[in-house]
Formats: C-alpha cells, structure tokens, sequence
C-alpha cells in the first residue's frame, strides 16, 4: 500500500498529504535525542496521553519538518500542555480557538521563520510546518477529534498550524520576549489559543490617536470570547504602525493603555448578546454587575503586542481568543542528547 494513502486510511492526516513517519525518518528527527525517545514531553488532553519525543517527533515527520525544527515542536507541546493553556477546553470546544505560536530569539532566525511580509500565510518551511507538527499532534495524540469528526462548529484556517515570529529589524521596540523580561540569549515560544484575526487597516490618517481609534473599534466586538471571558488578546502590529507610535513617543505600554480604555463598552451594549445571550438564563457576571464600563480584557498586561508583518503598509491585526499565553524555553539539543 503507498504509505501516504495509509497514513490518510488511518486519519494520521489533517487533509493534506504528510510525509510517512517512517522509522529511518523518525530516528532522523530525533538526532542526538534517539537515547531520550521515551522521554515524556507533557500529557495531552483530553485524552490524557504521554507526548513522547518519538510521538512528537512523528507527527513533525508528517508536518515535513527538519530535525533543526524539533526543538521548538517540542517547547510548543509543552506550551499546549501547560495547565494554564486549558487545552482540554480548546480542544473540545464548538468555538473555532486553535493554539497559535510565535516564536523569538536565535531560533528564530536559524529556522527561518517569517515575521516580515506575509507573516501569517506560513510562506516558509519552518513557518507552515512548526505549527502543522504541533496540530497533527492535537490530533494523533491529544485525541482532539472524535471517531475523526471534529468539534468546531465553524473550524478555522489555522487548524492546520500557524508558527512566526517578530520583525525585530522593523520593529522600533525590539523583540517582545525581551520586553518582559525573558532572556535574550534564550528562544522562546508562546502560546495562545486564538480565533481567525481580524485585519484592520488605517492608513487615511497618521496620527497615533487615529490608529488606536480605528483599532480599538475592531476589537470592542461583542460576539467575541474576549467580550465575555477575562482572556488575552494578541495585536499584530504592523511596522509602519509601531513607526507611527513610537514617532509620538509611544512604547508598547502607551499602545495598551490607549487601547484598553478607547475599546470599553458600556455593559448594556453587551447584556442579552453574543455570549451574554447565552447566559441569560444565568446571573450576570458579578464583575458585569459592577462595572460601569466593560474593557475586553481585565487587565493591562492581557494584550501582547508583537510587531510583525512587512514594512509598509497600514494592516494591523488581531487575535481574540480565550486563556492566557504560555510561554516556554526552547532546549538547545546537545550532542549527549541533553
């Protein structure tokens, strides 16, 4: 039997071919990790199985990853799996939240991840399949799926992995990571559980006011997660946009709290819709009752902006979603398998 036709008889594949995860190739992947193969990565919801390096290093054969890229299949499963990403509810949800990444540091660059134009279309090898890896493993060993019939009402175009990283060149504030304080010697990869984004553009005026303004409208959105639940939410800053903030002496804080406060909704703007409709039937949120103006997020620090996508042009996207972003070290494999 040709082996990419078993591999979708046995539903190893998320609708594209995938290279088979043949022992030779597995065993490649591994490298200097062969010694370590049942070491377990995580535990995997919802169907509580170990993530091994030879499970993980499978499904990255599948996605056509290179063994320079495993290390940070293995950080992202570690991400995913991290009680705080309450991957459980993610994977088994009728909403469309898929786990993203965004990856910096050395790696980044080594692998060649895009963070400048075309940023989230997956255009490189490292980008598309990184991401992919970490899907195929929901699949194949988190069971996200049930006798192979998904969850998701609508799905998602990124439930088949989106992986990328910052434009550090054209970003005017250096790398995020780094700006909360994680090592810049190390590489990292963050986490989050996101809905399709929402592209936004503002190119008819330059002023940083006019910016928050225009963004700030796209994300007080009230059938979205962040509308209801106390979530992060990701912003994709466009260079062009971070140039203009940082011109007028904005820093990523300054953006944020423009945000936050510009993107409040009164509460009966929301009360009886999206997922406030869905709760009718239950007592409003004690900090709804409260609140005299409701903000997307609960706190400042839920919003991650990360400055990427190409140089010019006024595109500006963002991530709803629901939880918090998890991020974890990318282990540098050494010869000894360590």
């Amino acid at each position: 039997m040709d082996l990419v036709e078993y591999c979708f008889e046995m539903q190893w594949s998320d609708g594209l071919p995938v290279v088979p995860p043949t022992r030779h190739r597995v065993e490649e992947m591994l490298g200097f990790l062969l010694d370590s193969k049942d070491y377990v990565v995580a535990t995997m919801q919802p169907s509580g199985a170990r993530a091994t390096r030879e499970l993980i290093a499978a499904n990255a054969v599948m996605a056509g990853c290179t063994s320079a890229y495993f290390p940070v299949v293995e950080a992202a499963i570690e991400a995913i799996s991290d009680p705080g990403f309450n991957l459980d509810r993610v994977a088994t949800t009728a909403s469309s939240q898929v786990p993203i990444f965004v990856v910096n540091g050395p790696l980044a660059s080594e692998v060649g991840l895009e963070g400048a134009w075309e940023v989230l279309s997956g255009s490189s090898r490292s980008s598309a399949t990184i991401g992919r890896a970490a899907m195929l493993c929901l699949r194949n060993i988190a069971s996200h799926t049930s006798g192979g019939m998904p969850h998701s009402t609508i799905g998602s175009p990124m439930s088949r992995g989106l992986c990328f990283t910052e434009n550090i060149i054209d970003s005017p504030w250096g790398s995020w990571h780094i700006s909360e304080g994680f090592d810049a010697e190390e590489s990292w990869v963050s986490a989050f559980a996101a809905d399709p984004p929402v592209v936004l553009t503002e190119m008819g005026d330059t002023r940083p006011e006019s910016i928050v303004e225009t963004v700030a409208e796209g994300i007080a959105l009230a059938g979205t997660y962040n509308a209801f639940f106390r979530s992060d939410l990701w912003l994709i800053l466009s260079p062009q946009h971070a140039s203009v903030f940082d011109e007028a002496g904005w820093n990523r804080d300054d953006v944020v709290s423009a945000l936050v406060e510009s993107s409040a909704r009164n509460p009966q703007d929301l009360v009886g819709r999206g997922l406030y409709g869905y709760v009718d039937q239950l007592r409003p949120p004690v900090w709804l009752e409260q609140s005299t103006r409701v903000t997307m997020v609960d706190r400042h620090d839920r919003v991650k902006i990360f400055v990427a996508g190409g140089q010019f042009g006024g595109y500006t996207a963002v991530f709803f979603g629901q939880g918090e972003t998890i991020t974890k070290r990318v282990q540098r494999v050494q010869p000894n398998g360590s």
